[in-house]
């Protein structure tokens, strides 16, 4: 081999390593991806969640027709991204908030709920202990048609998910 023959080949395998060195897979940061399509239509409805509503009813745990419509929710915006929530349930009176958690994809109860401490009918306390149980496990809502709400205490896809159901007031 000749001295040239040895220079091209050395040349050509230079650029060849160097061409598959620069084929690495890039790691993406799952932070600096785009939001997926459930956060996106979270984020846009999010604003629509502002309004004074009513507990209709629960999928899985239906209540009396007495109980229904009695639990109000009054959600008013704190921020773009935050809601303050507070009504009256069964028989006190509650509050707290909700935040859109983008990382988790997720509607948060981002403080305990707070109420007063007034005593009622058994069947209205235990209403209301479940209404307030529920309330903290939210993670995620729908706004399925206008004046309708629904919050999901897990993933909707899950079958076992129980829904509380609201109209506008």
């Amino acid at each position: 081999m000749n001295r040239l023959t040895v220079m091209r080949q050395f040349l050509l395998s230079t650029v060849v390593g160097l061409a598959l060195m620069g084929c690495t897979q890039n790691q993406v940061d799952p932070a600096d991806q785009a939001p997926s399509a459930t956060i996106q239509a979270m984020r846009a409805s999010f604003g629509s969640l502002e309004g004074n509503w009513l507990l209709s009813n629960y999928k899985h745990s239906p209540l009396p027709a007495s109980q229904q419509n009695r639990a109000t929710l009054v959600l008013t915006k704190q921020a773009d991204d935050a809601l303050q929530l507070g009504g009256r349930s069964f028989i006190n009176h509650y509050g707290g908030s909700f935040s859109l958690d983008e990382t988790k994809g997720l509607l948060v109860s981002t403080d305990p709920l707070i109420s007063t401490k007034m005593g009622g009918s058994t069947e209205d306390m235990q209403a209301e202990t479940t209404y307030y149980n529920l309330l903290t496990k939210v993670t995620y809502f729908e706004l399925p048609s206008d004046g309708q709400l629904e919050l999901y205490t897990g993933p909707k896809e899950d079958r076992d998910t129980e829904v509380l159901y609201f109209t506008k007031k």
